[in-house]
């Protein structure tokens, strides 16, 4: 195993989280239902789109584009996911730990969704999300 892989995966620094407020989420469309604890499931998705990021900047703004298509095009409450993770090495909040996320039909319920940003089909993540603060 390479070093960097060896950050990646066993890591004890804890990555910057940025709020809601800090990424410039819109309010939800209305309150999503609480998620019961202990949540015993992390689905993890990509963002489906051949757009990255490498600063806070450009990464609020791909955070926002997911939300906006959530909410304008699907009709959802607000953003699917609980987290996002940008390739600036923050995770962005979603819908945070306390509340539903529509991210998974069928899984909602009971689990936590976490995105990456990007397209993962023809690209490694190991290759993109390689930072010292994993």
């Amino acid at each position: 195993m390479n070093t960097n892989t060896q950050r990646l995966f066993y890591s004890t620094a804890c990555p910057t989280i940025v709020n809601r407020a800090g990424w410039g989420a819109r309010p939800p469309r209305g309150t999503p239902a609480a998620l019961p604890r202990p949540v015993p499931t992390v689905i993890i998705h990509h963002g489906g789109t051949q757009s990255f990021c490498t600063n806070q900047t450009r990464c609020a703004e791909l955070v926002r584009a997911y939300q906006n298509h959530h909410m304008d095009t699907n009709g959802w409450l607000d953003i699917g996911y609980h987290f996002v993770v940008g390739e600036d090495g923050r995770v962005y909040e979603g819908r945070g730990w306390t509340r539903q996320g529509a991210h998974a039909g069928g899984c909602n319920a009971r689990s936590i969704g976490i995105a990456f940003i990007g397209d993962f089909t023809s690209k490694s993540i190991c290759t993109v999300y390689q930072h010292d603060t994993y």
